[in-house]
């Protein structure tokens, strides 16, 4: 399932008019942890879409040329504008696909330009090729967003951590399975929590759990868990209860992995998560 929302991306870094120098450059780092956000968030960024660029200054009178030049390079004039500041802007658009590599190389391009005509270069914002819509999402990809909480629960320290990104997960009566696995570990005797090289254990442990489920083509979400007292929960959603029953029975009854439990849930109105969510911090 799709749905159509709006993603922007602007990377302003106004008050740099006129400048010969474009001193505050977007580095790559920055664009990349962009590029991250919107595959995270279900868009295809592997296709084409309209691309803006913004240029700035006090005047507007190399404005012309700037976009003349670029028009050589397939770039659409949009308009010109002046903002409250009383500064002017020039804002041109081109339709194309890029990875962090491309828009970073572009942008060192964009930066020789206004170089050129004594100007600042600020950036640039994403959408649609159709400016009558908004980006397409994919409404089945969820973003890693884990917070982790440390509490006392009966004395000794518990530790949650879970996926807060499911507070607006579309599907949720579908994907209303729980898997809970449980398996006791090796803990310090002070704090009861697991060791260093158990926590290690545990978490391979996890993956291997997730990875056999995808590799058998059972869709799933790792939600959240929590480790208290010498025993680890965690928590993993599917919409294919049987698929799920099976595979972990196999891994179970293999006797190739740590010794564990496991029941699966059916939890429509995602009381488990809510619990979980109550208790995390918002913030």
């Amino acid at each position: 399932m799709k749905i159509i929302i709006m993603l922007t991306f602007i990377l302003g870094l106004f008050g740099c008019n006129n400048s010969k120098s474009q001193s505050n450059k977007i580095p790559l780092e920055k664009i990349e942890e962009m590029f991250s956000n919107m595959k995270a968030s279900g868009v295809n960024i592997e296709t084409k879409m309209l691309w803006g660029y913004f240029f700035t200054s006090n005047k507007k009178d190399k404005f012309d040329q700037v976009a003349n030049d670029l028009k050589n390079k397939g770039f659409d004039f949009v308009e010109i504008f002046q903002a409250e500041d009383k500064s002017y802007w020039l804002h041109l658009e081109r339709k194309e696909i890029h990875n962090p590599k491309s828009l970073y190389a572009l942008d060192e391009e964009l930066y020789v330009i206004a170089d050129k005509y004594e100007i600042t270069y600020d950036g640039f914002d994403v959408g649609n090729i159709d400016k009558n819509k908004a980006i397409e999402r994919d409404t089945y990809a969820v973003p890693e967003e884990f917070k982790t909480l440390d509490y006392q629960k009966d004395d000794f320290p518990c530790l949650l951590i879970g996926n807060v990104a499911f507070d607006n997960f579309p599907h949720k009566e579908e994907f209303c399975y729980f898997i809970k696995v449980t398996t006791s570990y090796k803990k310090d005797e002070k704090v009861m929590l697991p060791t260093d090289v158990e926590l290690d254990e545990l978490d391979k442990f996890e993956y291997f759990i997730e990875n056999n489920l995808t590799q058998n083509e059972i869709k799933n979400y790792y939600i959240f868990r929590d480790t208290h007292k010498g025993i680890r929960n965690f928590y993993i959603v599917t919409n294919d209860k049987l698929g799920a029953t099976e595979v972990i029975n196999l891994i179970k009854n293999s006797e190739k992995q740590r010794t564990f439990d496991f029941e699966i849930l059916t939890d429509k109105n995602w009381n488990l998560y809510n619990e979980f969510r109550k208790k995390m911090p918002n913030e």
